[in-house]
């Protein structure tokens, strides 16, 4: 078993655990003042129009006359739709990490802010999210924040959304108390709208999961399988998230698993690579060397590491995962057992792996044990895991299968 597809965003909730997201890290409206109360229940109903580039690469809808500006590898775009402050659009031509460019795109719009005048008081997480729009992973996030100007305390809020989709990448912002809902609506006619040239192969199957930490939604990973030239499977798990540390510090993560295989579905080779905040903390890679044995290498944490793991082992891959889980229901097995290659738990060796039927009172549930990582976890008559839940320390992780495309072969 590699990594399977709903693995790498419970990975990602176990890592950040100890700093397990809390509803009080959410800044209560009640605790506001009136006048504060009050502008943050605004909304507005907005009317949208075609917008296309100069060069006509790319075109959306947009409320407003939007002015349009090329920048490095993409486009932007400001337009008023008349709530309190303009709404900023970036269209991006190259990937971006998506935990990674929510974070930075909200913290620059905060800095844009202050920059106006005054100084940064006070601020506190308002809101983080993450679902899907258009078939495309997106994260939210949204601070309220005081300035202190002239003597006087005024109160901003800016709030962000972005998603991916291939190579491209889309972001939306506002600062203004309020519009929380029409700014959500924007973002996603500007997503849903989108015309542009997509040159990524189209995958038979993909789906998208959301991970929640004590009820705050935190991240999304974005699972695609398509098939090469030579009719090799190619497997990619795209993971994103932004979770809170405290009440006025978040913590963005994006993760990469990359795999091959075999039509019947053997493990050909695998790349996993992570970043948080912005820094590449992973970059590990597993592939046979000459002699037939797997050779798992690269960086983890900053350390170069190479290990050498017997080449008559073979790992599941992600394939091999969701016909083993078909197999585990279709019949009297109660308990089946595979190898994974979990880098970030242990880069030295293939992990045990075992899925055991939990289905008494939950139909096609089942418990699974993969090294040190245990969780439940219902799975569809395809065998994909559709949703799975796991308590860690102070932290309850429930992830969710929200949408899916295609079908897997059987």
């Amino acid at each position: 078993m590699h990594r399977a597809p709903l693995i790498t965003l419970i990975l990602a909730g176990i890592l950040l655990a100890t700093t397990a997201a809390r509803a009080e890290y959410l800044a209560a409206i009640d605790d506001w003042p009136e006048w504060v109360r009050e502008g943050m229940a605004k909304e507005k109903r907005l009317k949208f129009r075609a917008v296309t580039t100069p060069d006509d690469s790319f075109s959306s809808r947009m409320p407003g006359k939007p002015k349009i500006e090329a920048i490095e590898n993409g486009w932007y775009f400001l337009t008023d739709m008349r709530a309190g402050s303009p709404l900023e659009c970036h269209y991006y031509t190259t990937s971006r990490d998506l935990g990674t460019l929510t974070d930075l795109l909200t913290e620059a719009n905060i800095e844009a802010v202050v920059k106006n005048g005054g100084t940064l008081g006070e601020r506190q997480l308002f809101q983080t999210g993450a679902g899907e729009v258009a078939g495309m992973p997106y994260i939210s996030l949204e601070w309220i924040y005081t300035i202190q100007q002239d003597g006087q305390t005024l109160v901003g809020f800016t709030k962000v959304r972005a998603a991916t989709k291939g190579e491209a990448a889309f972001a939306c912002a506002h600062n203004y108390l309020g519009y929380r809902e029409t700014f959500a609506g924007a973002f996603a006619e500007f997503v849903t709208g989108a015309n542009f040239e997509d040159a990524s192969p189209q995958p038979f199957y993909e789906e998208i999961a959301r991970l929640d930490m004590n009820g705050i939604g935190s991240g999304i990973t974005h699972v695609s399988y398509t098939t090469d030239e030579e009719g090799y499977i190619r497997a990619q798990t795209v993971e994103a998230a932004v979770m809170p540390v405290d009440a006025s510090t978040v913590v963005a993560s994006d993760s990469y698993t990359i795999s091959f295989s075999t039509p019947g579905g053997e493990l050909l080779n695998a790349y996993d690579i992570s970043v948080e905040d912005g820094e590449l903390t992973a970059n590990m890679r597993l592939q046979r060397n000459e002699q037939g044995d797997w050779v798992s290498s690269g960086m983890l944490q900053g350390k170069d590491l190479e290990y050498e793991i017997d080449g008559a082992l073979q790992p599941h891959s992600e394939l091999q995962q969701i016909a083993m889980a078909r197999e585990l229901f279709a019949g009297e097995t109660t308990s089946l057992d595979g190898l994974a290659w979990l880098p970030t738990a242990d880069p030295t060796k293939f992990l045990e792996a075992t899925m055991t039927r939990d289905d008494a009172e939950v139909e096609r549930q089942a418990r699974v044990t993969i090294g040190p990582l245990s969780f439940t976890g219902r799975f569809d008559v395809d065998g994909n895991l559709s949703d799975a839940a796991m308590n860690v320390g102070p932290a309850s992780i429930r992830i969710e299968r929200i949408w899916f495309r295609g079908s897997m072969p059987r």
